[in-house]
Parts: structure tokens; sequence; C-alpha cells
């Protein structure tokens, strides 16, 4: 079937009937790039199955849950949903720490693997001297433009439809500055004018950034960067290149650091016997897995 037909009713289904063939645990996921970075992670009795959306999640689980199913464990990118007072009522359903995976990658060494692997280092040295902030933190400052700009556009009433703007189109790729005037002045159609977006921006609570950023815009401005401030990579390299480094690099001390791996060993606790995280070394657990 065509990639996009899944529903809660259709994950459902799907689980229940491998568990006719599958004793272990499930591990329902998002999409296609949580399945390829939890792939080396997973626990060898443990089966990934791709929810294709975040409402698929939600709803497999809630209707699992409903039914008393037992070892299918949820994970689901945050977004804004902690920053607007969502929260998620299952046992079975975690949350990411930052937005999304993308946010926790380019917050762990994985983003040094990135720089050692297309970076220039004399150019980000002369980038971290002359800013005086590390690549980290300028790629942070970079992204809160957008992921400001989406929040606000989550919050407002009705909510404001940005078009599917492009990243690329704002940042500028000799000098890695964003163009907020013009990001501003194309989003015109959605506002009355630019300043009413503004003062809705300007109004956003404080709130931890790596919650704010979107990490797709963190890639695509990390891609940007490494043409010619921080590097000399080719076109040819996309954020699909990118994101490949950034998921094998993530080592399992970063994993290990975060709420969500403890958050997955406290279910697994609560649901022994099923396991979801690897044991030993990752990449030998999968390796066993095919």
């Amino acid at each position: 079937m065509p990639q996009g037909y899944k529903t809660p009713g259709t994950l459902v289904a799907e689980i229940k009937m491998s568990r006719m063939s599958h004793e272990g645990a499930f591990l329902l996921v998002e999409g296609k790039d949580d399945i390829r970075f939890w792939r080396s992670r997973r626990h060898v009795d443990c089966e990934l199955v791709d929810g294709e959306g975040k409402r698929n999640v939600i709803g497999g689980i809630q209707k699992l849950d409903a039914t008393s199913f037992v070892g299918v464990l949820g994970i689901v990118d945050s977004d804004y949903d902690p920053l607007t007072g969502i929260s998620i009522e299952s046992e079975n359903l975690l949350l990411t720490d930052a937005h999304d995976l993308e946010c926790l990658l380019c917050r762990s060494s994985a983003l040094d693997k990135v720089l050692a692997e297309y970076g220039n280092h004399p150019k980000v040295e002369r980038f971290e001297n002359e800013t005086g902030d590390d690549v980290r933190t300028g790629l942070l400052e970079r992204a809160l433009v957008f992921g400001r700009l989406r929040w606000a556009a989550v919050c407002s009433h009705p909510v404001i439809d940005l078009g599917g703007f492009r990243v690329p189109r704002f940042v500028d790729e000799k000098t890695w500055v964003t163009n907020e005037e013009l990001l501003y002045a194309t989003l015109l159609g959605s506002l009355d004018d630019a300043l009413e977006l503004r003062r809705r921006i300007d109004k956003l609570p404080m709130a931890d950034p790596w919650y704010v950023v979107h990490g797709h815009d963190m890639v695509e401005i990390l891609r940007i960067g490494l043409r010619h401030t921080l590097g000399d990579i080719p076109a040819s390299v996309g954020v699909k290149e990118i994101g490949r480094v950034l998921r094998a690099a993530m080592t399992p001390d970063d994993l290990q650091a975060t709420k969500l791996w403890t958050d997955m060993r406290t279910w697994e606790a609560a649901n022994h016997p099923y396991m979801v995280l690897a044991t030993g070394r990752p990449h030998e657990a999968s390796r066993l897995r095919r």
C-alpha cells in the first residue's frame, strides 16, 4: 500500500496481527527517520512500527489502551505541546526531551561529529572567534527566529497559516545571516501587517529554546552554514545526508543522558518482560535482530 494509508485503526490491526507471531515489545514511532534512529538502539526482541504521523501514534496507543493491550510503547515529538499546555494521558506514550528528534541530535555530541565530517576547522574557528559563540549556540539562535514564528502561529486564534515557507529562502548562504525583514514581509498574507506578526511573537513567554526550535529548520540551517561559513560542502550534500550522520553519531552516553531514555527504562520496569532498549552494545543487538 502507498505511504500515508495508515490510521489509528489500521495501526492497531497491524500490531494485533503481528502479536500472533511476535511475543516481544512494539515501539511505535512517527516516521521513517525515527525507525532509522531506533533500529540500532532497540532491544533484539522489540519490533519497530512506523505510525506515519504523530496523530496516528497517539490515536493508536489510545485505542490499544482501551482494550488493555500490553507491550506497546509509543514515542512522539514534543512539538509545542509542553509550551501550550497539551498533556499526554497514557503511560504508554512518551515525548522527546526537546521539540523533536532532530533537536535532541543537534543538542548532543552528534553535532560535533557532523562538523568533523563536513566542517572546515579554520572556518569553524573563525566563526566562533568572531561571534563569541560556539556553532551549537549560533545554530540555535538562527533556528529560534523560525521557531518563535511557528510557535506564535500555533498560539494564535485562529491559528496562523504560514503557507509552508521554506527556510533557505531567508538564510543567506554566503553569510549565514537570517533576513528577518524578508521573512515577515513574505508572510503578510497571513496577517494584516508585519507589525502584528512581530507583536504576537514578542508576547510569547520565555521558554527552553530547545522546545521552541524546529528540528528540520535546524538541520536545514546547519546545511546552509556548512556551505560557506562553516565548511565547503557541495550543493549535492542535503539535509538527508546530514540527518543520516546525526542519527548515526548519537552515542549511547548521549541517549542515556536524556529524560526520554530514563522514561523508556521506567516503562520497561513497569511492563516486564517487555524491553524496548538495547542491552549492552546497541549496534550488536541490532545485528542479532537481522
